[in-house]
């Protein structure tokens, strides 16, 4: 049985080498899908080597069947999220394969599931080099048939970056984008050539669509490189993120209309949505959410699903689909995420089942043929909305069979 799940293993390493390792949900079967620091309720995906802190993948499987058992692969990835060069004896210390063992069922919910915990390093499987991980989520036995992907990134250290988002960007002041600027300082690290050894990228809100890469030094001073009134870092501002609150199916939460039953589930119709012509300031979560229910002991059991459904009203816009955005579709755009026009209603609709909780979401036009996301035609952007913007510098030197991670820096901008 070994022997043929790492044959199996091999051929699904090889199939897979280049592709790009995303977070994903890849069953209907799957929910709750939240990615973090162990302990902390909301944060970004990322540990420093041997730092001592873990990172937790938790999930929920609905309809759990007897028996049925997950097994985990980790994979090592290089900066722009493909499988990397190395075995995966280079990178970790343990074997692919092993139980997703810490789960427990649900408890008194409408919707049964079983609900599993993953922390990443742990006893069995220690990480070895810093750079992009990603972890995916099978049925014991069946590597091939992926249930869904975790993305995250181990650091280790090596360079100092400092930067800014700034409104006063190289096309406008005050207007409807902003700018990053930054630098980086490579004193601990030696490097010869940066424009072939460094690999720099930058993405706001955690949004893989926003994500720019091959960015090369405009300035260098010694050790000092330095990214500035470059215009590939010039981003859309948008506007705060939309919020709502389901903690109980017995009273309508914030942005909830109305909550009702219809066997098997309990539906929730959020507040309709349109769009937003002026600056809305709210403290949101830039995109994420959390599991949470009203008087539960231990949410990751206790909290219910429902299907939520999200209105957007606005004339069909020609040329490309609109999309939710956030945390609770992984920032994917899919049939999962993608909204279809009502041409009775006069909008755009959408219905996902989703775990009782704390949710920011938005929307995004993507025109045909694109990968990047906009604001919606009559959505307006603006220079105020709090975005936040993630740098990561990975080094590789000219002997160098991966990426590391060298530097990673989270920075607000208004």
């Amino acid at each position: 049985m070994k022997r043929w799940m790492t044959a199996a293993m091999i051929v699904c390493a090889m199939a897979a080498k280049g592709q790009t390792y995303e977070a994903e949900v890849r069953s209907n079967r799957v929910g709750a899908l939240e990615v973090r620091v162990a302990g902390e309720r909301l944060s970004e995906p990322y540990i420093e080597l041997d730092g001592g802190r873990q990172i937790e993948i938790a999930f929920d499987m609905l309809q759990p069947e007897a028996g049925e058992r997950l097994a985990y692969s980790v994979v090592h990835c290089d900066a722009d999220g493909r499988r990397s060069a190395l075995a995966p004896m280079e990178y970790m210390d343990g074997f692919n394969g092993l139980e997703v063992d810490d789960e427990a069922p649900s408890f008194n919910t409408t919707v049964a599931y079983r609900h599993y915990r993953l922390r990443l390093p742990n006893e069995q499987v220690r990480l070895k080099v810093s750079g992009n991980y990603a972890v995916e989520v099978y049925a014991e036995g069946h590597p091939e048939r992926v249930l869904l992907r975790a993305r995250f990134g181990v650091v280790e250290p090596q360079v100092e970056i400092r930067g800014e988002a700034t409104a006063n960007t190289d096309v406008a002041l005050n207007r409807d984008v902003q700018q990053v600027h930054f630098t980086v300082d490579t004193k601990a690290l030696t490097v010869r050539f940066p424009q072939r050894e460094l690999k720099v990228f930058v993405e706001q809100n955690g949004r893989p669509d926003t994500r720019v890469g091959d960015l090369q030094p405009t300035s260098i001073g010694g050790t000092r490189l330095g990214y500035e009134h470059d215009r590939r870092l010039i981003f859309e501002a948008g506007n705060e993120y939309r919020r709502f609150e389901c903690l109980t199916f017995r009273y309508a939460g914030m942005g909830v209309e109305r909550i009702g039953f219809v066997n098997p589930y309990y539906h929730v119709d959020l507040r309709q949505d349109g769009p937003r012509r002026m600056y809305v300031y709210d403290e949101d979560q830039d995109g994420r959410c959390f599991t949470a229910c009203s008087g539960c002991g231990e949410a990751e059991r206790e909290a219910d699903y429902g299907v939520v459904h999200f209105a957007y009203a606005s004339d069909r816009l020609p040329g490309g689909e609109v999309y939710l955005v956030g945390d609770l579709v992984q920032n994917r755009f899919d049939e999962r995420s993608r909204m279809a026009y009502n041409e009775a209603s006069g909008r755009y609709e959408a219905a996902l089942l989703l775990k009782q909780g704390y949710y920011n979401y938005g929307y995004a036009f993507v025109p045909d043929g694109e990968r990047r996301g906009r604001m919606p035609a009559g959505d307006g952007s603006f220079y105020e909305a709090e975005n936040e913007y993630t740098i990561l510098v990975y080094y590789r030197p000219a002997a160098g069979r991966y990426d590391r991670l060298v530097g990673r820096l989270t920075i607000g901008g208004r």
